[in-house]
């Protein structure tokens, strides 16, 4: 009892030191309380945002039903909000808890209009309640609801086949009345008041070929006062006509029309009287806000539960009740589940380091504390104190100073942090304390555990150096050899331990340290290392006429601190470096992967079969160069394995591509005008030159595209061609040699690979709209910023800078406590020198020179290790699936980036010099 009394009242006449090192418990319990909640808010925010940057048919879910529905007489629609809680009520729980609010959209059968028009005009009515309150009425009225019936026009009755020609009896239709938008209108040539007859389209696979007539009045003419609410599910159905093209010049305007809620009985009649069945579509909302990441599994699991309640195959002529889903609510959260997995994965491998680096701060911190108390602690084992007694008040002591701290740490992170783990927040914090306590208990038993070694730290509190023991080199040696081994297995398996049974869900903590290990292992390798180049130095210097450097220098040679700095500032920097490698290759990665996606600048597709001949890419703004692509699936082999075949204006392509990370090198050959020999050469993915059902490297086979026949080989191989699914069995061949061969062959090209300025994408699209009807324009580095604009790209980036700026900040504290130390104790050796005539500035010299080689070797080392660590790392660290595609990226730094570092290493040695450098002032001579 009296030991802890001992303690206790040391403790309080010390309380200065002990404060300072319960508010670095504090501040670093804190940080480590924060992590684990910071992560599961970074995860939930990008979760939210990648669902809420997708399109509203890829995050909520659409319930179709094809039958009709009865109306009622009162409320029409109440059949059907009675059927729509009938299917909600069959989704799992946690599925329903995501939807905010659920919405009813009713469409017809496709009706053609029976009256000379533009172009063929069809017309499709919908009755969508809440939309009368979000369209406006550029002209006329809103339609009336309501059953009416008109006679059939004679000239009509044959398109009702059922009726006997002979026939003069009355034949009643239904009447309607309809809004449709102005760009209707214009397009087909309709008037606001028309009256129209349409006839049901047999060409819908909603209607078959059943027989029908409806009677519509145009009355009204709206538009949507807000295209882009969320109510109307980005589907501009009612607001612009869609044009189906079939192909040649023929083309269909689809019009939508809306119908008021009234009118449904009247929609019900029509489905009755000519059997069609109606479209329900129950569209639930799914609210960003409500999902969380720490239930994304359980949520892709009822998801897929929901696929199975209601599949996604096609309604088209379904039976009576069968209900299908629509939505890509799963397909979004798998894929972003397996990117969210590669980068929480890659954040632990960075996090770790700076993780290190903090105990690193604390332990030396401990050991400033230690070193005042350690000289009594000496002195009373000296004079018969039990080690219990010793560990039992070291642990007191420790115990008043990390708890309270741990208590507030704990609340402070739940303030600065409302939502996250409360659990991970107490695991992480108590951790800290406990690695502080035994810090304290480590440091403070230093040269005490011995009754001699205790008397000679009573006597000096700096003892001599000694030699490293065959013990000490025994134990660098296991860890720089776990180190490697762990690389091995991290470079093998990757950062998620893969295996041939299963991938852990998260990063293998094992395995996500092999980083942090490595540093360590170098750290201690260099310490091993450095007295060679620093006796050689050393040498150099005794020949010189200075007393300052040759001291300093032994001084790194022999001294307790040197091994601390250096290894601090080697983490540092490999932290650092390894951290700006992974951001410039994730960069880089999504540069390459635009190209590869889009293939040039930029791409104009067709949407269905060839883009029209009218469409001349030179013509188009801003447009310098252009390459034809003609896409088609083609049997080769003696098995007929359909490969995709691509046939490319290739003289031109290489041009608009040379010096891009998808620049495919094209062979002299096939840049030629025609074959020599009549023989097409190839470039092929190395699936088709391997499979056993493929073509050999070199082998003549025949081939037929779009019905002509030619003669190609392969002759070279590439893992990837642009605008080819990476994992596609591919063939590539000039168009320009083809062509030559049968110059009768159209092979009109499917898409046109552009170069042209990226500002120019709005005028390309506008200038293709009217020629090339459904054509899509894709633009290269809109398709990069999407990557880099992606939350879960700004989560990666974000935490590294955060890593980053921990790791700097706690290697600063680290290294100032380590050259404090040496500082205070060299004291007395600089008030000696001082008595024979040491300057002030020798002084300060004597701590640059001692330190300055450690810190420029750190950095180096530090720089060369992160980059080796991230080339060696990089296959395992699972970028690729971050990236969405796996190419050849080359590995590359930036020097402002290297600069950065260096720049910090500097500055971080350069405070804890200064602070050395005055604390060796402080001996006085005379007490020295």
């Amino acid at each position: 009892m009296s030991s802890v009394l001992i303690a206790l009242r040391r403790l309080r006449e010390d309380r200065v030191h002990a404060i300072g090192l319960s508010v670095l418990i504090l501040v670093t319990a804190t940080v480590f309380g924060v992590a684990p909640r910071l992560a599961d808010q970074v995860a939930d925010d990008a979760l939210r945002g990648v669902v809420s940057e997708t399109s509203a048919f890829g995050r909520n879910i659409t319930l179709l039903e094809e039958r009709v529905l009865a109306a009622d007489p009162a409320e029409p629609l109440k059949g059907v909000e009675k059927e729509g809680d009938r299917l909600g009520d069959r989704m799992p729980a946690s599925i329903r808890a995501l939807v905010s609010e659920r919405r009813v959209v009713i469409d017809s059968a496709r009706f053609r209009v029976e009256a000379k028009t533009q172009e063929p005009t069809f017309f499709r009515f919908r009755i969508q309640p809440g939309a009368e309150q979000r369209v406006t009425y550029a002209a006329g009225r809103a339609p009336i609801g309501g059953i009416r019936r008109i006679d059939l026009p004679d000239d009509l009755r044959s398109l009702l086949p059922q009726l006997d020609p002979a026939s003069t009896e009355r034949v009643e239709v239904v009447h309607l009345e309809t809004a449709v938008a102005a760009d209707a209108l214009r397009q087909s040539g309709l008037t606001l008041g028309q009256r129209l007859f349409l006839s049901v389209d047999g060409g819908d696979p909603l209607a078959g070929r059943r027989p029908g007539v409806v009677a519509v009045d145009i009355v009204g003419v709206i538009a949507a006062r807000d295209p882009a609410d969320p109510f109307w599910h980005e589907d501009p159905f009612l607001d612009e006509v869609s044009r189906r093209w079939i192909g040649g010049d023929t083309r269909y305007l689809d019009v939508g029309a809306l119908l008021p809620v009234d009118a449904y009985p009247s929609l019900t009649a029509l489905g009755t009287q000519f059997g069609l069945p109606i479209r329900y579509a129950w569209r639930h909302f799914v609210d960003p806000d409500r999902l969380a990441a720490s239930r994304l599994g359980a949520t892709i699991l009822d998801l897929r539960r929901l696929e199975t309640t209601f599949p996604t195959t096609q309604v088209a002529n379904a039976a009576l009740d069968h209900v299908a889903m629509r939505s890509g609510l799963l397909p979004l959260l798998v894929g972003h589940a397996e990117r969210w997995a590669s980068a929480s994965a890659l954040l632990t491998v960075i996090a770790i380091g700076p993780a290190a680096v903090a105990f690193a701060a604390l332990g030396l911190v401990a050991m400033m504390a230690a070193r005042r108390r350690r000289p009594a602690l000496a002195l009373v084992r000296g004079r018969g104190a039990t080690l219990g007694q010793i560990v039992r008040a070291v642990f007191l002591e420790g115990f008043v100073v990390a708890v309270p701290a741990l208590g507030a740490a704990i609340l402070l992170a739940s303030i600065l942090v409302p939502a996250g783990s409360t659990r991970g927040t107490i695991i992480a914090a108590t951790l800290v304390a406990a690695v502080a306590v035994g810090l304290l208990i480590a440091t403070a038993l230093r040269g005490t555990l011995g009754l001699a070694s205790a008397a000679r730290a009573a006597r000096d509190d700096d003892p001599s150096p000694r030699g490293v023991s065959a013990r000490r080199l025994i134990l660098d040696l296991v860890v720089i050899l776990g180190a490697a081994g762990g690389a091995y297995l991290l470079r093998e398996r990757g950062v998620r331990g893969a295996t041939g049974a299963a991938t852990l869900p998260g990063a293998d903590p094992l395995i996500a340290a092999v980083p942090a290990l490595a540093g360590i292992a170098a750290g201690l390798a260099a310490i091993r290392l450095v007295p060679i180049p620093l006796r050689i130095l050393a040498r150099i210097a005794g020949r010189a006429r200075g007393l300052v450097p040759i001291l300093a220098i032994r001084r790194a040679i022999h001294g307790g601190t040197t091994a601390a700095v250096l290894v601090v500032l080697l983490a540092t920097a490999s932290i650092g470096t390894f951290s700006a490698a992974a951001l410039g290759h994730l960069e880089r990665s999504g540069t390459a992967a635009a190209w590869q996606e889009i293939g040039a600048p930029f791409r104009v597709t067709a949407a269905v079969g060839s883009l029209p001949a009218a469409l001349e890419p030179h013509e188009l703004p801003g447009v310098t160069a252009s390459a034809g692509l003609f896409r088609t699936l083609v049997p080769v082999g003696s098995r007929n394995l359909r490969i995709t075949f691509a046939a490319v204006d290739l003289a031109a392509y290489q041009q608009i591509v040379a010096g891009s990370p998808v620049d495919p090198a094209t062979p002299p050959e096939m840049l030629a005008a025609r074959p020599p020999d009549g023989v097409v050469p190839l470039l092929v993915s190395p699936s088709l030159v391997t499979r056993t059902d493929g073509i050999r490297m070199g082998e003549t086979v025949e081939i037929v595209v779009e019905g002509y026949h030619y003669r190609v080989r392969p002759i070279a191989t590439r893992a990837s061609f642009p605008t080819i699914a990476a994992d596609a069995t591919f063939a590539v061949a000039s168009r320009q040699q083809l062509k030559a061969i049968h110059p009768e062959a159209p092979l009109s090209p499917t898409s046109q690979l552009l170069a042209a300025p990226d500002g120019d994408g709005a005028a390309i699209r506008e200038a293709v709209a009217p020629v090339a009807l459904g054509a899509t324009v894709a633009s290269r580095s809109e398709f990069a910023r999407s990557f880099s604009d992606s939350p879960v790209t700004a989560a990666i980036a974000a935490g590294i800078a955060i890593a980053a700026i921990v790791a700097a900040l706690y290697a600063a504290l680290a290294v100032t406590a380590a050259l404090a130390l040496a500082g205070a104790a060299r004291s007395t050796e600089v008030a000696h020198l001082r008595m024979i005539g040491m300057s002030r500035r020798d002084a300060l010299g004597l701590a640059i020179v001692e330190h300055g080689p450690t810190v420029l070797l750190a950095f180096v080392a530090g720089v060369a290790l992160g980059l080796g660590l991230f080339v060696l790392l990089q296959p395992g660290l699972g970028l690729d699936a971050l990236v969405g595609a796996r190419l050849p990226v080359p590995i590359a730094t930036d020097p402002r980036q290297l600069a950065v570092i260096l720049g910090g290493v500097l500055a971080i040695a350069g405070v804890g010099i200064g602070l050395a450098a005055w604390m060796q002032r402080r001996g006085v001579a005379v007490a020295a």
